[in-house]
């Protein structure tokens, strides 16, 4: 096998995640290592790697017109495999230094799940004599109260992932394998800590340590989950969004936290944003507005390069 290739999918199985995700890591790593090799260059190493040749390479995707969500997927696995092998250069680059563009177009529209539609759901499921019902419940909660993706509400384990001290870490499920420490003050809020408490009932009802029912595959489960969420009106046919808008709501939710004033997403324009902005915060406001989005970057688990993310939760910053 190619060295390089080889360093690069034993440095994807050191960093961890789901195995989903590590499957996708190691596809990325292939086509990285393939097209390196067909723009002429044999470096052996991930820590022999420098900028040009992965700028190359950037450029044979662009060349091949790939999309820039799928460019920037690429960008995670060669920076988990530089990282793993001490290529800090290449596991520090930003997007921007290879001139990918943004990723999406920010419409600044509010995608979260309605407050009614999100109680009416948990309310039904919770209701069910189904445990199924109660562990996608649970799921809906962990979502909206600490923000997490589905697979990691679905992998989320009280007992092991809340701490001492009051901080959540998620690592299990997690997009990337990027894990990331949930500050008290998410975790300790009542209604994060009653979404963590049922989740624990459950998962102890379930007989398991998250809330992946026994005897059931992890793709059967995800299919139950989102057969019985949309059953319960969370679908963007009925609700305008579907169970992710849950993590919009939670994004939102923190941005008020933080800054003391709603986001840009809920203002049909900016200037009606500003004022209120203003208002609520005085000149500090912009610098509460950058700052509050690096901090929810990090709690959603993206990088600090990905403010294209971030926008669609809270809709175009301050500049």
């Amino acid at each position: 096998m190619d060295r390089l290739l080889h360093e690069g999918l034993d440095a994807i199985k050191a960093h961890g995640g789901s195995y989903r995700t590590q499957e996708a890591h190691r596809d990325e790593i292939r086509t990285f290592v393939s097209d390196l090799r067909a723009a002429g260059f044999g470096v052996q190493k991930w820590g022999n790697i420098k900028m040009s040749h992965v700028a190359e390479v950037v450029d044979a995707w662009k060349n091949r017109n790939l999309s820039p969500a799928t460019m920037k997927e690429y960008m995670s696995a060669v920076r988990i495999a530089a990282r793993e092998n001490g290529n800090d250069r290449i596991a520090d680059s930003n997007n921007n230094d290879f001139g990918l563009p943004a990723r999406t177009y920010i419409d600044n529209i509010d995608k979260s799940l309605p407050q009614e539609v999100y109680h009416q759901a948990v309310d039904t499921l919770k209701a069910s004599s189904d445990i199924r019902d109660n562990a996608v419940a649970a799921q809906i909660q962990l979502q909206r109260e600490l923000g997490l993706r589905r697979e990691e509400s679905a992998k989320f384990s009280a007992d092991r992932d809340v701490l001492a001290d009051g901080r959540a870490y998620i690592s299990a499920g997690t997009k990337g394998g990027r894990e990331r420490m949930l500050p008290a003050e998410v975790v300790q809020r009542p209604e994060a800590r009653a979404a963590i408490d049922y989740a624990r009932q459950v998962s102890k009802e379930l007989g398991s340590k998250n809330l992946l029912p026994k005897n059931t595959t992890e793709r059967q489960a995800t299919g139950y989950y989102y057969r019985a969420a949309r059953a319960v009106g969370i679908n963007k046919a009925i609700a305008g969004a579907a169970s992710h808008g849950n993590r919009h709501a939670w994004a939102q939710t923190r941005y008020e936290q933080l800054t003391g004033f709603v986001p840009r997403c809920k203002f049909a324009k900016k200037e009606s944003y500003q004022a209120a902005a203003q208002a609520a915060a005085g000149d500090k406001w912009s610098q509460l507005d950058r700052d509050a989005r690096l901090q929810i970057k990090s709690e959603l688990g993206h990088g600090p390069d990905r403010d294209d993310v971030v926008s669609q939760y809270l809709g175009s910053g301050s500049s």
